[in-house]
């Protein structure tokens, strides 16, 4: 019996049973894993590649969003504005080794690798960060709420080092734009 004369016959003879699991695929595909994304959920998903960094960059009140994502193989990916609040990080941006072990560097320093680290938790925002860190056999994910608009010196570096790295996406309309003539004449 072939696979289409099956699926005829069974579909000829609709138990309930078969008619609740018909209606529960068809629900599942209707549905789906529709949202929007965040650090919460984004990395969780099968379909991803492993990282070893996610922060969300999110101010509500502003609507101003970035995401960066540092996969663990060694790519790097930015998402901006409503991408950034989707989950999605659609820029690919150059991120050598020596920069890899500088962002390292900078994490450690500012102790969020540290045994005994617990987010700052008496701030009220409206900016926070969502962090999904998965470094040196570290995983945590945490929220860090901005005194208003303002973190720390340590996360400002690493938000500043972040911002440079996602800076690399207007690199190319730079060397477009027409240089000055270093000639005086």
């Amino acid at each position: 019996m072939r696979s289409t004369s099956l699926v005829r016959a069974c579909l000829g003879r609709r138990t309930p049973e078969l008619q609740g699991a018909m209606f529960l695929c068809a629900a599942m595909l209707l549905v789906g894993c529709v949202g929007p994304g965040g650090a919460d959920t984004a990395p969780s998903e099968t379909n991803q590649q492993a990282i070893k960094l996610l922060l969300l960059d999110a101010d509500g009140e502003e609507q101003r969003y970035a995401l960066y994502k540092w996969r663990a193989d060694g790519r790097f990916f930015y998402g901006g504005g409503r991408e950034a609040h989707e989950g999605e990080t659609p820029i690919e941006l150059p991120f050598p080794k020596d920069v890899q072990r500088t962002l390292t560097k900078v994490i450690e320093d500012i102790g969020w690798l540290a045994p005994d680290f617990m987010p700052p938790t008496t701030s009220s925002g409206p900016r926070l960060l969502e962090v999904d860190l998965r470094l040196k056999g570290v995983r945590r994910k945490f929220e860090i709420k901005a005194d208003g608009r303002t973190f720390d010196q340590g996360t400002t570096e690493l938000l500043e080092a972040l911002q440079a790295i996602g800076a690399q996406r207007y690199q190319g309309v730079l060397d477009g734009l027409p240089r000055a003539d270093n000639a005086a004449g």
